[in-house]
C-alpha cells in the first residue's frame, strides 16, 4: 500500500466504476451502472483534489504480499483505493473517508481492511478526533464491514448529491480520540 499520486487517478476511477457495477447492482438503476465511464473531466477533477493536498489517496494491490513489501502492487497492479480528508458536510466535524473501493475479485482478502485501517490512522495523525463516512442505505455488505471496523450509524441520512434519481445514503461515525491510561484502567 502506498500514497496515491495524480498518475493513479485513471486506474482508481476504473476501479470505482467496476466496483459500483458489482456492489450497487440492484441498488442503482442498471442502465446508469452500465453507462459509467472514466471521463477526462472526472480525471482532472480528482487530480486537482489530490494535487491540492485537501484530499488524500491510498492505493493498494492484492493482499498476501511477502512481509516487508510496502507497496503491495506486484507489477504495478492497483486492486483498491481509499480517499480521505476533512469532513465535507457542514455540521459534521472531524475527518471523512470519502471513498473506499476494492475490486470484487479482491473482496475478503484483507485489502479493504488495510486501506480502512491506514485511512483512519492518517485521519488521526492529521488531528481529527472523529471519522465519518456515507454509505448507500441498501449496501448491507459495506455497512457490515464498517460496523465490524467500529463505525456506528450517526442518525443522519440524505440522498446522494448529483444523482439523477433518489439514492438514499446513511452516515456512520467513529471516535478517533486516543484512549487515555485513566479511561483504559476504568474499563479493565
Amino acid at each position: 500500500m502506498r500514497e496515491g499520486v495524480r498518475d493513479d487517478v485513471e486506474a482508481v476511477l476504473r476501479i470505482k466504476n467496476a466496483t459500483w457495477r458489482t456492489a450497487y447492482r440492484g441498488l442503482l438503476p442498471q442502465d446508469f451502472l452500465d453507462g459509467l465511464s472514466v471521463t477526462r473531466r472526472a480525471v482532472e477533477a480528482w487530480r486537482g483534489r489530490i494535487g491540492s493536498g485537501a484530499q488524500h489517496l491510498l492505493v493498494g494491490g492484492p493482499a498476501g504480499n511477502p512481509p516487508g513489501e510496502t507497496d503491495g502492487e506486484p507489477d504495478g497492479e492497483i486492486a483498491g483505493f481509499s480517499l480521505y480528508g476533512p469532513a465535507r458536510d457542514e455540521g459534521i466535524g472531524g475527518g471523512e473517508v470519502y471513498a473506499i473501493y476494492v475490486l470484487a475479485g479482491h473482496w475478503s482478502t484483507g485489502l479493504g481492511l488495510a486501506l480502512m485501517t491506514r485511512s483512519v490512522e492518517r485521519l488521526r495523525e492529521l488531528g481529527h478526533r472523529e471519522a465519518g463516512l456515507w454509505v448507500l442505505e441498501g449496501n448491507t455488505r459495506a455497512r457490515r464491514f464498517y460496523e465490524r471496523f467500529g463505525f456506528t450509524p450517526s442518525g443522519r441520512a440524505q440522498d446522494v448529491e448529483g444523482m439523477p434519481f433518489p439514492a438514499p445514503e446513511v452516515h456512520y461515525r467513529m471516535s478517533l480520540a486516543p484512549v487515555s491510561a485513566d479511561s483504559a484502567d476504568q474499563t479493565a
